[in-house]
């Protein structure tokens, strides 16, 4: 059985799975950007993943299974580090953390234990950027360089409104100070028996957090939650 790939389906593959991300990318960031949190979470999970996937079908020598999802994310790391393009290792291990605690909460019957998410909302929408640009950018450069074609390139010549707002990379405004702005906090907790669902926002957006490469975690659950 020939397991030969072509460079065609190598590209329209490629393309085609960057574009679905950026679809599920940019749902992301309004949902986020209006304090729909699950929903957002959600969106930005499947998002990483698509690009992730993108990356690896660019880089194949031959036919593999890249149907993985963030709930199987060692499975996506090895094929990125088989192609050699493990790019996991300079992302945000907080942020991929969340990503993969995103990717439970899709499928409420599948949550065999409690699932904890804590994120301060300006911080991960800044690291769902920078994660985002930093693979689009990335798979330009493995590909040889010259211009994108795909839907963020797009979509940054276009000055798409959802995608400049509250964008950093794109507003050109540096990260640490992007990251340290006034923030506000969310927690989620979710387990099944009945399902229980908790937000807890910072009122007024009174919180600040140092950045150090890394976002912050939050933590504030009710005493009382079980």
């Amino acid at each position: 059985m020939d397991n030969s790939i072509t460079w065609t389906e190598k590209l329209d593959k490629g393309y085609w799975l960057m574009n679905l991300g950026y679809r599920d990318y940019i749902a992301a960031r309004f949902l986020l950007n209006n304090h729909l949190i699950v929903q957002g979470l959600t969106l930005a999970s499947t998002s990483v993943e698509k690009y992730l996937k993108a990356l690896i079908v660019f880089n194949l020598n031959v036919r593999e299974y890249y149907h993985y999802h963030f709930d199987r994310f060692n499975k996506l790391k090895n094929l990125l580090d088989k192609v050699n393009k493990d790019i996991t290792k300079e992302l945000d291990p907080v942020f991929l953390e969340i990503l993969e605690n995103a990717f439970k909460i899709r499928y409420y019957d599948k949550i065999e234990r409690p699932v904890f998410i804590g994120l301060y909302l300006n911080q991960f929408i800044g690291e769902l950027d920078y994660t985002i640009d930093f693979i689009e950018r990335f798979i330009v450069n493995s590909q040889n360089g010259g211009e994108s074609i795909s839907a963020y390139s797009g979509a940054i010549k276009n000055n798409e409104t959802h995608l400049y707002e509250n964008n950093f990379i794109l507003n050109k405004e540096n990260k640490k100070d992007h990251m340290e702005k006034t923030d506000v906090g969310f927690s989620i907790y979710l387990h099944m028996g009945p399902v229980f669902q908790e937000e807890k926002i910072v009122k007024g957006g009174s919180t600040k957090n140092k950045y150090e490469g890394q976002i912050s975690r939050f933590t504030e659950f009710h005493q009382n939650i079980y």
